[in-house]
């Protein structure tokens, strides 16, 4: 029981500092040259992809698989409120 816990705190341990990562590297400093392709160049691809990532390869590295499908449903849900905010800040013309 206090396993699973500690696998679900983990898993916000890592959401929270990678979402401000990201965010400053597209959104403040400018992402670099080298890695200013589609999966990197925005705010939004850069999260999902990296938090997938790192869920996918902790989860399957060290078998916790709370964090392995705890943290994709949570990339996946943070990518679809990221999507759907992004929606609503668009001005249609």
């Amino acid at each position: 029981m206090i396993f699973n816990l500690l696998q679900v705190i983990f898993i916000l341990l890592i959401f929270f500092p990678i979402r401000y990562i990201t965010y400053m590297v597209t959104d403040v400093w400018g992402v670099p040259k080298w890695i200013d392709y589609k999966p990197f160049s925005c705010n939004l691809c850069l999260t999902f992809w990296f938090l997938i990532g790192i869920y996918l390869s902790i989860g399957l590295i060290f078998n916790l698989y709370i964090t392995l499908f705890g943290g994709i449903s949570l990339a996946i849900l943070n990518a679809i409120a990221m999507y759907i905010d992004q929606r609503n800040k668009t001005i249609k013309i």
